[in-house]
């Protein structure tokens, strides 16, 4: 018996679709986009733009209205530019169609799943061997890149934030002396805990370290910043 191709999906061809190069100034943001972009966003697209070019597509409405890379048109006016790449969709920009590129471009890549160790061990091995940029223009900086290391590895590798600078090579660092250390065991919680407030200790269920003087623990949620 002949087993029957599976018949693949239709997509359309636009052959419409195609890049065209028009004033940065006719360019107009959505009324309804909901994203701000930081100057420290901005300063890396402005990078990726310099080294790379427009390797992203800027969606515009027929009337020039922004749906997609609103980060990277006001990254351009950074940068001084007069003319843009973009793809000029056949919408208004009060359309559904519209409104779905524009909520799209900015959501769809948030189900994605990251290896939190690859991307460490990626952005460490740029800012290793590029000294001149460092990590700018990957999104990160050296202290979000300590942070994320910090927090996503086992205690067993990375034990303090100055451990993580450490391992990424931060200058202020390098040469740090491995603290002195001491393995105390309880025979039950009530003890464990009866020790944590004789040298003022915060030791919580998961506890499995800590400093003495206790240290203040850095604010993470300052340094790590969503995707």
């Amino acid at each position: 018996m002949t087993k029957r191709k599976a018949k693949e999906p239709a997509i359309a061809v636009r052959p419409e679709f195609e890049t065209e190069l028009i004033e940065l100034a006719s360019l107009t943001p959505h009324p309804r986009n909901y994203r701000n972009h930081t100057e420290d966003q901005l300063e890396h697209i402005k990078r990726s733009i310099t080294e790379h070019g427009f390797y992203r597509n800027v969606v515009v409405a027929r009337d020039g209205t922004i749906l997609a890379g609103h980060g990277v048109v006001l990254a351009s006016h950074g940068l001084g530019l007069t003319m843009i790449p973009v793809i000029r969709l056949d919408v208004d920009p009060d359309d559904p169609q519209a409104i779905r590129v524009l909520t799209g471009d900015n959501e769809i890549s948030r189900l994605a799943e990251t290896d939190d160790r690859q991307l460490t061990e990626l952005l460490k091995s740029i800012k290793d061997n590029d000294i001149d940029a460092g990590l700018l223009g990957t999104g990160f900086d050296d202290s979000m890149l300590a942070a994320l290391v910090f927090v996503t590895r086992p205690a067993s590798e990375i034990e303090s934030m100055d451990r993580a600078g450490e391992w990424l090579g931060m200058p202020e660092f390098g040469g740090v002396d491995d603290p002195l250390k001491v393995v105390v065991q309880f025979d039950n919680e009530e003890d464990r805990q009866s020790f944590a407030q004789t040298i003022g200790a915060d030791l919580g269920p998961k506890t499995r370290s800590c400093w003495y003087p206790p240290r203040t623990r850095q604010d993470l949620a300052a340094l790590i910043f969503e995707g």
